[in-house]
């Protein structure tokens, strides 16, 4: 069952103005199918079998697109390769060099992939090679996993073959102390003067769904295809915004594990994914950057063109004493970093579920004109909750106009409390709800709605349903009565949402048992979450949003 989707003020600067310098440097879950969990590996898969079948593969339009020239040539062999060698794959299903290749191979990759290890003549079905200096084309990305000290001569045989881009899984680097530190960079230079190009070290890889189904990372998650684009300096968040984003319904286009950025760094990916057209918002977690001029110049570009959400970490010094022993990154100031993050339009958010909450709403939701907010629902403690979060949040509960009342009061019940939030008193009646919801978005009054507490109507009657002994009791008939209307209601919703291009955001902890709903995730048509706080910061996000395109509308 899928459940329901997630200062310091500072001059604001002109064009061309120059930025302030800033100095600041497994999963439980498995999926056989892209969006289908199962539990454990079959060890009856015949390897011989998925070789010739992938064999047989044919690449993908975009994978036989013109390759990318200058700064921007990593970007087809790492997010579309048409061959990957993996370097230290390995027979051991306990060991990242055999998972790393499992996964490429169970999601369905359709190149040629390259087993490198010099004790092993074949693995999982696959010829393997001593060595890439051996495999008999230039391979567009190679994956290492080897000890760090064997990286240099690793590199240089990258560097004969052709390889275009490695990705280092391998931790022990610049993350350690400052022997690792200077490793690291001269890893770094050599890669660059062999023309190869590096993520990581210290990652967990990449994974790039549309025209690819390239899942070269370490957890055993095939996210399906979708708008949400993500980069990320630690690899188990990367995990956990899968996690989150399978829960939502929600799928991705690119996920990047950057790791220490040694040389590929977060703001050179923030620059792929805006120009990848399947990404439609992007996500990022970041511990610290080491060119902070560079992060703010790029995230000016990206954030007008799409939603752009972070989590930073290092907020407090415990936090940064973390986040440079993890991957070495420096962070700074957290009050001049969040206000430089609002002046570009980068909306921050304190959890990976809130981010995703966000970006769930801004992949399914037109954006607000403003704050103000009518609230509907089903039940009179909800409304309470609401119009207190909504104040607090910076949201305006604003009043219902006399001709609303009167239209309201023509659809409910004698009782009800003329006000909004409007409450439904624990009941309604066919048209009702669609009556109530479809006055605050024809006024100009209001920018949008959140209802709360759909669902139970369906849950009530599928218990009326499973309890009935006979036709005399008509339980039965009266279930299904409920349980077709509600999803009645619940269609109309989306196309009333549509129809007045206002976002209208669900809250709900049975929002699932809708009839619809499932689809209506998949076909990306509402934005549902399983409580109000989590429903009302996703709402926020889109007039966050909308408040930051309008101020830079308004610079021209």
């Amino acid at each position: 069952m899928i459940h329901a989707l997630w200062f310091l003020r500072i001059t604001a600067l002109l064009p061309g103005q120059a930025m302030p310098e800033i100095q600041q440097s497994l999963c439980p879950f498995a999926e056989k199918e892209r969006g289908k969990p199962f539990l454990a590996i079959d060890k009856r898969v015949h390897m011989g079998i998925i070789q010739s079948h992938r064999r047989e593969r044919k690449e993908s339009p975009f994978m036989a697109k013109q390759k990318l020239t200058g700064d921007k040539a990593w970007y087809q062999p790492l997010f579309h390769p048409r061959s990957v060698a993996l370097v230290g794959a390995s027979r051991d299903p306990k060991k990242w060099g055999f998972n790393l290749l499992f996964n490429i191979v169970k999601g369905d990759y359709p190149g040629r992939i390259y087993p490198i290890n010099p004790k092993e003549p074949e693995i999982l079905g696959f010829k393997a090679y001593p060595s890439i200096t051996q495999v008999p084309e230039p391979v567009d990305q190679a994956i290492l996993v080897v000890p760090s000290s064997d990286m240099p001569k690793v590199i240089q045989e990258c560097g004969r073959n052709g390889t275009k881009v490695g990705v280092v899984i391998t931790a022990g680097f610049g993350e350690v102390d400052r022997k690792g530190k200077k490793v690291e960079e001269e890893m770094v230079a050599l890669a660059r003067s062999l023309g190869v190009r590096l993520v990581g070290p210290n990652c967990q890889g990449i994974v790039s769904t549309w025209d690819a189904s390239f899942y070269a990372h370490m957890p055993p998650q095939f996210p399906p295809p979708g708008p949400l684009g993500v980069v990320s300096q630690s690899g188990n968040l990367a995990t956990s915004l899968i996690e989150a984003g399978r829960q939502l319904g929600i799928g991705f286009s690119r996920i990047i594990s950057s790791g220490n950025e040694a040389d590929l760094q977060t703001p050179d990916f923030l620059e792929s994914l805006a120009e990848d057209p399947k990404t439609e918002v992007i996500l990022s977690y970041l511990e610290g950057v080491k060119d902070g001029r560079k992060f703010f110049q790029v995230a000016r570009k990206v954030s007008p063109q799409k939603p752009f959400l972070m989590v930073k970490a290092g907020q407090t010094g415990a936090g940064v004493k973390a986040a440079f022993s993890h991957t070495g990154a420096l962070a700074g100031s957290p009050g001049l970093f969040s206000g430089l993050c609002r002046q570009m339009g980068i909306i921050e958010a304190e959890t990976i579920e809130e981010m995703v909450d966000m970006a769930g709403a801004f992949a399914t939701q037109p954006l607000p004109r403003g704050r103000r907010v009518g609230v509907v629902t089903l039940g009179g403690g909800w409304g309470v909750l609401a119009a207190d979060f909504c104040s607090q949040a910076g949201l305006i509960v604003e009043t219902l106009t006399p001709q609303m009342t009167k239209e309201l009061d023509r659809v409910l019940p004698p009782w009800w409390n003329r006000m909004n939030p409007v409450d439904m008193v624990a009941g309604y009646r066919k048209g009702d709800l669609l009556t109530s919801i479809e006055l605050f978005l024809n006024s100009k009054r209001f920018d949008g709605v959140l209802l709360l507490g759909l669902g139970w109507r369906a849950v009530r009657g599928g218990f009326l349903k499973s309890s009935a002994v006979s036709d005399d009791d008509r339980m039965d008939a009266a279930g299904q009565d409920w349980i077709d209307e509600e999803e009645k209601i619940f269609a109309d919703l989306q196309e009333l949402g549509r129809r007045y291009k206002k976002p209208i955001l669900l809250a709900s902890d049975v929002i699932q048992y809708t009839p619809g709903f499932e689809e209506a995730v998949r076909r990306r048509r509402v934005a549902a979450y399983p409580s109000l706080p989590r429903a009302g910061r996703a709402y926020l996000g889109l007039v966050e949003r909308y408040e930051f395109l309008k101020r830079i509308q308004r610079k021209g």
